[in-house]
């Protein structure tokens, strides 16, 4: 009974850094979804959902894979682990617009954290963010949270890559003509697939990190420079 108890206060905890409504910047954000839909490259709810399976793929087998290994590394206690994860994460990032939603992203959930769940890993977190020591990027932050709050990977793993899903589509619901079911019927049919993701890069290591998305990149590339501004990149 008390492992149950244990888990669900977890898992509401987990639901709660997950929620759209946490203040962390999501909301500022499109994923480059902005620029796709003024380039007439996503026009419809078909084209929503393949967008969003695009960048779940790209999510998990770069930010997906660091936030694995930056938990398992925390969990651990192995701190240098930890902050190479974040080094990585923030090199991949090639856009200026990417690194700096990942990096404003993290460091907002870094000072977050530090506020309702302080420990001695968040605190120290956020200390090495603010010298300078690790750059704080979003996929990382989350790894401490979930440290902090004791969840397990896949239900961690599964808050990122619904975090990246629900930020797209909140965003398409202000950029074209969807209804809020169409938007939550895209996420509940991607659901499965954040299984099938999870079990295909489970095991990869830092090393193995490899993020090629070319529709993602150009279309943050183009965003830096297009005409239409709702939201940060």
């Amino acid at each position: 009974m008390c492992n149950d108890t244990h888990t669900l206060l977890s898992l509401f905890r987990l639901s709660q850094l997950s929620d759209s409504a946490l203040p962390v910047g999501g909301f500022s954000f499109s994923l480059g979804l902005e620029a796709a839909v003024e380039q007439g490259m996503v026009s419809d709810v078909e084209g929503v959902e393949r967008y969003t399976t695009r960048a779940l793929h790209n999510a998990a087998e770069c930010d997906g894979v660091a936030l694995l290994e930056a938990f398992r590394a925390a969990t651990m206690g192995d701190h240098s682990r930890l902050v190479d994860a974040d080094h990585r994460v923030a090199s991949f990032k090639s856009g200026e617009e990417q690194r700096a939603m990942t990096l404003k992203m993290g460091r907002r959930l870094a000072d977050l954290l530090c506020s309702i769940c302080p420990t001695p890993l968040t605190t120290e977190f956020r200390r090495w963010a603010t010298e300078g020591v690790t750059p704080c990027t979003y996929p990382v932050a989350q790894a401490v949270a979930g440290v902090a709050l004791s969840t397990g990977e896949e239900a961690l793993f599964a808050a990122h890559l619904y975090g990246v899903a629900s930020t797209i589509v909140a965003a398409s619901l202000r950029l074209m003509r969807l209804s809020h079911f169409d938007t939550q019927r895209i996420i509940y049919r991607l659901a499965p697939l954040c299984e099938r993701l999870y079990d295909r890069y489970r095991e990869l290591s830092l090393e193995q990190m490899t993020s090629f998305s070319p529709t993602l990149e150009l279309t943050a590339s183009l965003h830096e420079h297009g005409r239409g501004r709702l939201f940060m990149n």
